[in-house]
């Protein structure tokens, strides 16, 4: 019967936001510039101070409602909103746990401020970010803390464990190199290598040990431009290319701690080994 109800909650959850991503009107607007509509508002429940951990089911997308992230157990840390620019701390400082609203913030600020990341190329600097954010739960930061302590050194062996058994299912047997990554040549490049701080053009599908897929260029049918050995990669993925040439294939096996680690990232969960599938396109 639980099963049952948190499927009909899924299903009635996922109906509002297709019937609200259709239907724009409505929204109002906060001192920062932030647009937004609550859904479902809950005031009487818990307001999350600043620092308390969120547990969200978020997704977001571009303004022509193109998906960029879904996940449905978010974890995020509530930092102070910023009211000179609209931005997704000011949505959720405004929630209640059980709310679930729609806001539309600036997509450079989101990138920069808030995933201290570069824009995407695909988006421009002047785009806009559509998020649909259920709130489920709040934790202080020092229950978060102990969760993550108890958690972490089971993680890490779990992660070993799975490990082995995907390098034993896939007959993957080339040793790891020095730092631990596992690079399996594909298709012999002939072309450049790549030298740091150059830009390099790759396709790639990213997915984790039980074959679930994280990331992929093909899906988006847009290849992936950045510049090569100064950090705008996980350091696994700029040590798998740097084996590479032009034209080559590669499969890339990186534990966790050469990607984020006991951090989640998006669909990344702590102490994930991803797997990336790697075509170089071109070198500079």
């Amino acid at each position: 019967m639980k099963d049952t109800s948190y499927f009909k909650l899924l299903i009635l959850t996922t109906l509002i936001l297709i019937f609200v991503s259709c239907n724009k009107t409505g929204f109002k607007t906060d001192k920062s510039g932030l647009e937004y509509k609550f859904i479902v508002e809950n005031k009487d429940s818990v307001k999350p101070e600043i620092g308390d951990i969120l547990v969200l089911r978020m997704k977001y997308t571009t303004e022509k409602d193109s998906v960029i992230d879904e996940n449905n157990y978010f974890r995020m840390q509530l930092k102070e909103p910023l009211n000179e620019m609209p931005s997704i701390q000011n949505g959720l400082a405004m929630m209640h746990t059980g709310d679930s609203a729609v806001f539309i913030v600036d997509a450079k600020t989101f990138y920069n401020i808030n995933r201290k990341q570069k824009l995407p190329q695909f988006l421009k600097s002047d785009s806009k970010l559509t998020f649909y954010i259920k709130l489920i739960k709040v934790l202080s930061y020092e229950k978060f803390e102990q969760e993550r302590r108890s958690l972490k050194i089971s993680n890490r062996d779990k992660e070993e464990e799975l490990l082995i058994q995907y390098l034993k299912n896939t007959n993957v047997t080339v040793e790891p190199t020095q730092s631990g990554l596992y690079y399996v040549e594909t298709l012999k490049g002939k072309g450049k290598k790549p030298k740091p701080g150059k830009k390099v053009l790759i396709n790639y599908m990213g997915y984790f040990v039980d074959g679930k897929i994280f990331d992929s260029t093909y899906k988006r049918r847009k290849p992936f431009e950045f510049s090569f050995g100064v950090g705008d990669v996980i350091q696994g993925l700029d040590e798998g290319i740097s084996k590479m040439r032009e034209g080559g294939k590669a499969k890339i096996i990186i534990p966790s701690y050469l990607a984020y680690g006991d951090k989640q990232q998006g669909p990344v969960a702590p102490y994930s080994t991803l797997i990336f599938e790697v075509e170089l396109l071109r070198v500079e």
